[in-house]
């Protein structure tokens, strides 16, 4: 206590005066300059705001461009293109695993760490805990599997209607053809409304990014409108059954702007409306107590669980959009582009170290943003300073963790030498050729929030957000604690959990 005290007092000029730490602890949120002067997500007050598009990633706008985000290797996959140019298979130098490698060296790896491990046929562990990988990953990204049946729904449309979403009620189409009046509300009532929304549907947090020149450079150069995991129910040549619209082009199209009243796509293109001006993101916790007994490759259930959650309830909040009289334009985990890159901008959070967002409130368990492109006017939100970004350089523990050496070691870089490599920005790059599909750098990363943890938590993430000074210290004491993956696995099993 004596030391954090010391932390606060070498930074009182950004700091308020407190007394004692029941001050610290209970002190109001972060103000900001707009939503009734109030952070949207009720954030800490040690969160500081930035200015629009300069997080605490430096950016050289004049260099950043739009990456072709079908060949994004980890999420965004694509056909391999007639040419025989693929950058999914970079060049060996890269150093990139096959998937029964990565599976290879995450189990050599567990089996060391806690030998009375099983991993079961799979690699996701015993027979229950693999029933659990299963059941919780039952649909993925983009799509659900009716339960009962074998046909799969895409949630990734442009409006909301086309997609294999038949059997959910559709809004009034009299919104749409102008015999009733849509919903009209301020900028800042219909912020605090899709906050009200959104987390009914289960988010923990959303943010509204600005569509300027700057932050077009944040969305793909070219998509396949829908799905893009080969094989895919109604994508190449896949053995579903969900009905599209229109036809989906069998290459990735280009992503545009045009002068339009609503969204479409054809086999040329994907249209953005001009007027729809900004990007609704949304973040998904994740079942934390599970969450740190996340052994298995491939994503544990903690993990897993949240990419048809996704799926549902991004197409919830584009259907009530649409009763509204609006549009939300994509929607899940794989539309339109990075996550991490739109989450960032919007201010639910910082980069950490693994290219991945962690948020001041809910650390490094949640899942990457979900984003929807609105025409329903909003109050940006602008990004934010917590000191993350920071500590990740001080920090490390996650390189150590790593099974695969995939996690950059060292100072943010400006570029680097791989295929995936977008220039333009001082962050970290994680080597998804070598991602072995864990959660250790999650797991074991000290932002990741428990819930019952320790008023102490509260009191170093407000000095790391003030004051640098005692990263490496506050390091240190995560990694003796011994914080991470619980030795006790099976304890999950008969405890009582909330739902989120």
């Amino acid at each position: 206590l004596g030391l954090a005290g010391a932390g606060i007092g070498a930074a009182t000029s950004v700091m308020p005066n407190f007394h004692d730490l029941d001050e610290v602890i209970s002190a109001a949120s972060a103000e900001t300059s707009s939503l009734s002067g109030k952070s949207l997500n009720n954030f800490p007050w040690y969160v500081k705001e930035r200015d629009f598009e300069n997080p605490t990633i430096d950016i050289d706008w004049s260099i950043l461009a739009r990456n072709d985000g079908y060949n994004h290797q980890g999420a965004y996959w694509g056909p391999v293109p007639e040419n025989g140019d693929d950058k999914r298979y970079p060049d060996p130098a890269d150093q990139c695993l096959t998937l029964p490698e990565k599976r290879d060296l995450y189990l050599a790896w567990a089996k060391q760490q806690f030998p009375d491990w099983e991993p079961g046929i799979n690699g996701h562990g015993p027979t229950r805990d693999e029933a659990l990988w299963f059941a919780s990953s039952t649909g993925g990204i983009g799509r659900y599997r009716i339960p009962g049946t074998q046909q799969m729904m895409s949630t990734m449309r442009l409006d909301g209607s086309t997609g294999g979403w038949g059997y959910f009620n559709q809004p009034p189409a009299a919104v749409w053809g102008g015999k009733y009046p849509r919903w009209e509300g301020t900028p800042e009532e219909n912020t605090l409304m899709m906050r009200t929304v959104c987390q009914f549907f289960g988010y923990s947090s959303i943010g509204v990014m600005p569509i300027t020149s700057n932050t077009k450079k944040l969305f793909f150069e070219k998509q396949i409108p829908f799905q893009f995991m080969a094989g895919d129910p109604g994508v190449f040549g896949g053995t579903g059954n969900v009905q599209f619209d229109v036809p989906l082009p069998k290459t990735p199209v280009p992503i545009v702007w045009e002068e339009v009243d609503k969204g479409y796509y054809n086999d040329q293109k994907i249209v953005i409306p001009n007027k729809a001006n900004w990007v609704l993101t949304m973040t998904m916790p994740l079942p934390e107590d599970r969450f740190k007994r996340s052994l298995g490759w491939s994503l544990d259930a903690s993990s897993m669980i949240a990419y048809p959650q996704m799926a549902f309830n991004g197409g919830r909040v584009q259907t009530f959009l649409k009763a509204l009289g609006y549009q939300g334009l994509g929607g899940d985990v794989a539309m339109w582009g990075p996550g991490g890159a739109f989450g960032v901008m919007s201010g639910l959070s910082e980069q950490g170290r693994v290219a991945n967002e962690i948020s001041p409130k809910y650390g490094s368990g949640t899942k990457g943003s979900n984003r929807l492109v609105c025409d329903l006017p909003m109050v940006p939100t602008k990004p934010i300073d917590a000191g993350i970004h920071k500590f990740c350089e001080t920090c490390g523990i996650c390189t150590t963790v790593c099974p695969s050496n995939a996690i950059q070691v060292g100072p943010p870089q400006w570029s680097n030498n791989r295929w995936d490599n977008t220039p333009g920005y001082l962050g970290y790059r994680l080597n998804w050729g070598r991602c072995v599909l864990c959660t250790n750098c999650e797991a074991y990363c000290p932002f990741f929030n428990m819930t019952n943890g320790s008023l102490i938590h509260n009191v170093v993430k407000s000095t790391v957000a003030a004051t640098p000074v005692f990263n490496s210290f506050f390091r240190q004491m995560e990694h003796t604690f011994g914080y991470g993956i619980k030795d006790d696995l099976n304890d999950w099993w008969n405890q009582s959990h909330k739902p989120w």
